[in-house]
């Protein structure tokens, strides 16, 4: 599969931001703002979506206006960019609405995590695009965004933010593809789902926030059973945060890596966990489609290619 790569930034390019899952609440609006004056003072130009402002239960619209501003966005020629203000809950419902013809014909990247995850699989399934899972507008880091959307040459390699962790030893390359664990595994079966050969010689990432143990190994098992685990060459473990216990207080549970480590004992790849991407985290760009190395020996991650043009 061949991925294709949006052309890169130019300061002075105009971004734009849209609410494509949850709207600005009023308890996200003074980070909003202090990533939009980052942004600013880069500078870039923006140009708002009509979901900013909006709200309708846990989105920014019904799914079909939502997706129309994402179309517009994409079918506007000024906006070079598309950051997604942050994640939520109804990403999913939007999938059914966007133009992908219109999309394939004026790539430009996609940003953003969590949520987001539904955009770049269905961007990657359907047109062949990277999808840039990096921070959001309310968790903005100009470092990583300058790095990897200015720069037509690969980022090489990323120092370590945090204490980074080898799980099965051994190194590796492949192009990137993941996201959110449950938000990735929920898409299995759909047309906006990867098909088995994208996965070959893959390497999977993956993050979590707000599961249960349990949840976490059904996640993997739906990827087990459906043939995905047996293509890629790797994977890469990001922050699991917030975990549930078990409603049952006489369980005794797992680690998290006693728990995935049980779940893969059927393969061999190499394992690499607590890397710097995930919830409540500066987010390392992970793009989908990009050939990076990993060795658990050195805990080294290299980006061997772009992932613009």
């Amino acid at each position: 599969m061949k991925v294709i790569k949006p052309s890169k930034l130019n300061i002075g390019d105009t971004v734009g931001i849209v609410a494509s899952s949850l709207p600005v609440l009023p308890s996200f609006k003074e980070n909003y703002e202090r990533g939009k004056k980052v942004i600013y003072d880069l500078g870039f130009k923006i140009h708002e979506g009509k979901t900013i402002g909006k709200t309708r239960w846990w989105a920014a619209g019904t799914p079909k206006e939502v997706a129309e501003d994402i179309n517009s966005m994409f079918a506007d020629r000024s906006v070079k960019a598309i950051m997604a203000q942050t994640g939520g809950y109804s990403a999913s419902s939007v999938l059914e609405y966007l133009d992908y013809e219109l999309i394939t014909h004026n790539l430009k990247p996609f940003i953003g995590m969590s949520d987001v995850t539904n955009f770049h699989m269905a961007f990657f399934t359907k047109c062949n695009m990277v999808g840039f899972h990096m921070d959001d507008v309310l968790h903005f880091n100009k470092e990583f965004f300058l790095k990897f959307l200015t720069q037509a040459e690969p980022a090489g390699k990323i120092d370590p933010l945090t204490e980074w962790e080898q799980w099965r030893q051994g190194k590796t390359e492949g192009h990137l593809i993941g996201g959110n664990l449950h938000l990735f595994a929920n898409l299995l079966g759909t047309d906006y789902f990867p098909t088995l050969k994208a996965f070959d010689g893959a390497i999977l990432y993956w993050e979590e926030v707000g599961e249960s143990l349990h949840n976490i190994a059904r996640f993997l098992t739906h990827l087990k059973y459906a043939g995905v685990l047996e293509k890629i060459s790797g994977m890469l473990i990001g922050k699991i945060t917030y975990i549930k216990p078990a409603r049952e207080k006489e369980v005794i549970e797992p680690t998290v890596k006693e728990l995935v480590l049980d779940v893969l004992k059927d393969y061999k790849f190499p394992i690499m966990s607590n890397l710097d991407f995930g919830h409540f985290t500066v987010n390392i760009p992970m793009p989908v489609g990009i050939k990076v190395s990993f060795d658990t020996s050195t805990l080294e991650l290299n980006f061997l290619e772009s992932a613009v043009v």
